[in-house]
């Protein structure tokens, strides 16, 4: 008579093999949201810069804050401000726009800081500004 189903080994091998995969893709799927994050906030930051200068064109300087620009009128996909970006006018031509990213990477924050002539860039903060 033929005996069904799995010896013991068997299943001892086959857990110890989703153990192993586990143990190697698990680090790859963790901060996933968090990039995710990081990313959406950098392309919501370019789209306010356009916007900005969108709102700069009809008025000839830049808001005094993000709230005394109509956001839907010069940033049409963005609907309200979902993250917490620290927005600075520096003067009537001037702004720049900031975020703390979750998870620092590469070398895009300190490169943006850069751009925007920030003297002695900290790692972790991405910026955009009127340039």
């Amino acid at each position: 008579m033929k005996k069904l189903g799995f010896t013991l080994i068997e299943l001892l091998v086959a857990i110890s093999i989703i153990a192993i995969l586990t143990a190697f893709l698990l680090p790859n799927f963790m901060g996933a949201r968090e990039k995710a994050q990081d990313a959406q906030a950098i392309s919501d930051m370019n789209a306010i810069k356009n916007g900005l200068r969108l709102y700069y064109n009809d008025k000839g300087v830049y808001p005094a804050d993000l709230t005394d620009v109509d956001l839907p009128t010069y940033i049409p996909g963005i609907g309200t401000l979902r993250l917490n970006y620290t927005y600075t006018l520096l003067s009537d031509d001037k702004f720049r726009l900031s975020y703390t990213l979750i998870t620092t990477r590469g070398t895009d924050d300190v490169d943006s800081q850069i751009k925007c002539g920030i003297g002695i860039p900290v790692e972790g903060i991405y910026m955009v500004c009127a340039n």
